[in-house]
């Protein structure tokens, strides 16, 4: 029995490779630090978790509407300045992806994407037997709405945004985003804008894509409350795009688990969610304002991240290794990341490092990395 043809060129991710790797290296007796966890390391606040138990004892164990819990989408609409009907939540980030990629991209159409970006935008594009064009952002991540404008036209049926961004930490500016949804629209094109990092940043605020007409936002809880395995997320979008997307998810994620909506809708009442956003950021930025000189000092080129919990930094100039070759030699050195060809084209001297590590782990990774480095000089 064959595989079908969408996944046949679909090769398992490479942050899996890299897990592989850590295990391997941990058989040879190898103390790993690992930065290549894309996940906060905090647990779910334990405020949260009462809430969820509450909710459990009071018979929140059931579907819900496909649509989510009335509570939890107005909590969400009151926040973003939108009305209820445009709010659908979904099993986690992922499925609410995939759920507008299966709605939105015709098969044998382009599906835009920036790189570097979230490894999981080209699988969903191949998935629906789409022509990916990735449009590079290098040196300093930046989009350029010249080249965005160059690469949609007609033909492409959706643009994937995500800022902050997973690989780089970068936040893009609010005009700009403005113009690249304008040359989406124009070409009668969808932008899916990725905001799940949108609590998480440091500098200066993430802007947020809600309320335009051919623009569907992906949140979740997973990042900014520390929840990633109680898979809650949702979508913003007007209803017409809803009601397309609510024809996939209802056969696809069906519903996030009752309780932990219910949980979440609480958190938003009593106040803990701005609370607890609030701690990670401030612990984040710290690690990030160690992480980031530290690099510096080692000969990386570096792009201080205004958001998210990762850093894209360049493998110095006299290391003569691609990313794969390096990140697997410095996983038997003690230190875990990801290499930079898994979020798209031009990554291929690059590595993710995730600061979802306490600072005491990321100094000795800094020191196993320095040691490291120092064999090429």
């Amino acid at each position: 029995m064959q595989e079908a043809a969408r996944v046949r060129d679909i090769s398992t991710s490479l942050i899996r490779r890299m897990f592989e790797v850590v295990v391997e290296a941990k058989k040879r007796g190898v103390d790993v630090i690992n930065l290549g966890i894309g996940e906060p390391d905090f647990d779910t606040d334990e405020r949260i978790i009462e809430l969820a138990c509450k909710a459990k004892k009071e018979g929140y164990t059931h579907y819900t509407s496909n649509l989510g819990i009335e509570e939890l989408r107005e909590a969400i609409a009151e926040r973003y300045g939108v009305e209820a009907n445009e709010v659908m939540i979904t099993a986690g980030g992922s499925e609410a992806l995939m759920n507008a990629s299966l709605s939105f991209v015709e098969r044998g159409s382009k599906v835009v994407i920036p790189s570097p970006n979230f490894l999981s935008y080209f699988v969903y594009a191949k998935l629906c037997e789409a022509k990916t064009v990735q449009v590079l952002t290098h040196p300093d991540f930046s989009l350029s709405v010249k080249d965005i404008g160059e690469a949609v036209d007609e033909n492409t049926s959706l643009l994937f945004l995500n800022y902050p961004n997973n690989p780089t930490g970068a936040v893009e500016d609010s005009r700009k985003l403005k113009e690249v949804v304008e040359i989406a629209e124009d070409s009668g094109a969808l932008v899916v804008s990725d905001e799940i990092y949108d609590c998480i940043y440091y500098d200066r605020k993430p802007a947020n894509l809600v309320n335009h007409e051919n623009v569907v936002v992906v949140n979740g809880f997973s990042k900014s409350l520390a929840m990633t395995g109680w898979r809650v997320g949702f979508v913003i979008a007007r209803k017409e795009l809803i009601n397309s997307m609510l024809k996939v998810h209802q056969v696809n994620g069906v519903c996030a688990p009752s309780f932990a909506q219910k949980a979440v809708a609480d958190a938003f009442a009593e106040g803990i969610f701005d609370d607890v956003t609030e701690k990670m950021r401030s612990a984040f930025r710290e690690r990030r304002d160690y992480i980031y000189p530290a690099l510096k000092k080692l000969g990386f080129e570096v792009v201080k991240p205004e958001g998210a919990f990762y850093v894209f930094p360049r493998i110095p100039e006299n290391v003569d290794l691609n990313c794969v070759d390096f990140t697997e030699r410095l996983v038997m050195k003690g230190v875990a990341v990801t290499p930079g060809v898994a979020f798209g084209d031009g990554n291929e001297r690059y590595i993710r490092i995730s600061y979802a590590a306490s600072l005491d782990s990321l100094k000795r990774a800094v020191e196993r990395m320095k040691e490291f480095l120092e064999e090429f000089s």
